[in-house]
C-alpha cells in the first residue's frame, strides 16, 4: 500500500458551508461547533438529555460523521434555548464535547437541505514511494476527475459495518421479521435499502456509458426540493411544475410526468440527471420509452411493488430524487513532504470517500480495499 488513510483525525476535515446569509434577527441562535470522536445525532441526544428539550427542539442541516473532524451548524429557538438556561449555558455545555467556532441569530431555522457545500481538507500519508508510471497515473486521474462527472454512489456510513442496516431490513421486506417501531433510526434504515438499489442503479449507467438519456428527469440543484424540474430530450429540456402536479394527482408508488410547461436549452454544467432514492409519489421516465428499462428491471429485482407500497405508505417514508453524477469544485491539491493533500468541495448528500475510490482504486486498490473505499452494489449483497 502506497499511503496511509486517517492516521490521527486532522486527516480528514469537514467544513459545511450554508446556502444563505445569516441575517442577525433574533429568532433562533445558529452555533457552529467542530467536533471530533462523536456523530452528530450522539451531540443532539446528548443536548436533549442534558436540557430535557426533544430532538425536534434542534436544527441541523445534515448529519456528520464520527471518524473524522467537521464543522457543522446547529439552531436552537429563542423558545427553546430558554428551557436551556439561555446561551451562556447551553454554549458552556456543548464545549464540553466540542469547539464553538462561530454563533450567530437568523429568522428561520436551519433544517435539512439547507447546507449548500462541504469543503473537505484530506491528507493522504505516504507509506510507500509510488512508481513514476503510477505517479503519472495519479495525476491524470486528479485532472480528469476535477473536469468529469463521477457516480455519485452511496457509501459504508450509510450502511454501517458489514452493510447490517441494509441485511436488517431485506429481512423486514421480505417479511422475515416484524417492524419494531416508527423511530427516526428505523426510517433511517429503511432507506438504506434502497440506497444500495440507488447504487446498482447509477453504476449499471456507469458500466453502460449511459451518462445522459432522452427522458432523464432533470434538476438543477443537488435534490428535487425546491429547484427546477425538467425532462431531458435531444438536448432541450421540458419543465414541469412538480409541486403543482404532485398536488393534483391521487396517491401513487409510481407516475410519470404529464405538464410540460415551457422548453429551453439544456446547460451541462447546470443541469443533472436524477434517480429515485425511495419510490413514494415519486417519477420515472414514460413507459414506452427504451430508457425505461433500466427502471422496470430494477422494480422487478427489487421487490419495490410487493414489499415497499405498504410499508412506505404506511410509515409515510419519503425522500428525494438524487443526482446519478459529481462534479469536485475549485479541487486543488499538492504535495508536502510526500503527502498528498486535497482540498474540495462537494454539495450535500455527496461523499468524499467516492471521490478517493475513483481518485485511487487503479493506484492502490490494496489501500482501498483496507479502507474500505470500493463501491457497494446489489449482487455482493444478495
Amino acid at each position: 500500500m502506497y499511503f496511509s488513510f486517517k492516521t490521527i483525525p486532522e486527516d480528514f476535515l469537514v467544513n459545511e458551508i450554508l446556502d444563505f446569509d445569516l441575517d442577525w434577527v433574533w429568532d433562533y441562535l445558529y452555533i457552529l461547533f467542530e467536533k471530533k470522536q462523536l456523530n452528530t445525532m450522539e451531540i443532539i441526544n446528548l443536548i436533549c438529555k442534558n436540557f430535557n428539550i426533544k430532538r425536534n427542539n434542534l436544527w441541523i442541516a445534515w448529519l456528520k460523521d464520527k471518524d473524522w473532524i467537521t464543522q457543522q451548524w446547529i439552531s436552537i429557538s429563542k423558545k427553546h434555548l430558554k428551557q436551556c438556561w439561555w446561551q451562556d449555558k447551553f454554549l458552556s455545555y456543548l464545549n464540553t464535547f466540542t469547539k464553538t467556532i462561530r454563533i450567530w441569530w437568523h429568522s428561520l431555522p436551519l433544517s435539512v437541505w439547507k447546507n449548500k457545500w462541504n469543503h473537505f481538507t484530506i491528507r493522504l500519508r505516504k507509506r510507500k514511494t509510488l512508481p513514476d508510471d503510477l505517479k503519472i497515473l495519479l495525476e491524470e486521474n486528479i485532472r480528469n476527475l476535477s473536469l468529469s462527472w463521477f457516480p455519485n454512489i452511496f457509501w459504508y456510513q450509510r450502511f454501517w459495518k458489514w452493510n447490517k442496516n441494509f441485511k436488517k431490513v431485506l429481512k423486514i421486506f421480505s417479511w422475515e421479521e416484524k417492524i419494531q417501531d416508527n423511530s427516526y433510526e428505523q426510517k433511517f434504515k429503511f432507506q438504506t435499502f434502497w440506497s444500495l438499489w440507488f447504487n446498482e442503479y447509477v453504476m449499471r449507467r456507469w458500466d453502460s456509458k449511459d451518462n445522459i438519456l432522452n427522458w432523464d428527469i432533470m434538476v438543477n440543484w443537488w435534490n428535487a426540493f425546491w429547484t427546477d424540474i425538467a425532462i431531458f430530450m435531444d438536448n432541450k429540456l421540458f419543465h414541469f411544475d412538480y409541486w403543482k402536479e404532485k398536488e393534483n394527482i391521487e396517491w401513487t408508488p409510481v407516475r410519470e410526468p404529464s405538464n410540460n410547461l415551457w422548453e429551453s436549452d439544456y446547460n451541462s454544467s447546470k443541469w443533472i440527471p436524477t434517480w429515485p432514492v425511495l419510490w413514494i409519489e415519486q417519477l420515472l421516465c414514460k413507459q414506452t420509452t427504451p430508457w425505461r428499462k433500466y427502471d422496470e428491471d430494477i422494480l422487478k429485482e427489487s421487490k419495490f411493488l410487493e414489499w415497499w407500497y405498504k410499508i412506505l405508505k404506511q410509515f409515510k417514508i419519503y425522500w428525494y430524487r438524487r443526482p446519478l453524477w459529481i462534479l469536485p469544485q475549485d479541487l486543488q491539491w499538492e504535495r508536502e513532504n510526500w503527502d498528498l493533500i486535497l482540498n474540495f468541495f462537494l454539495p450535500t448528500w455527496c461523499y468524499a470517500s467516492t471521490y478517493l475510490t475513483f481518485l485511487l482504486k487503479d493506484i492502490d486498490p490494496a489501500w482501498c480495499e483496507s479502507n474500505n473505499l470500493k463501491i457497494l452494489r446489489i449482487k455482493q449483497e444478495l
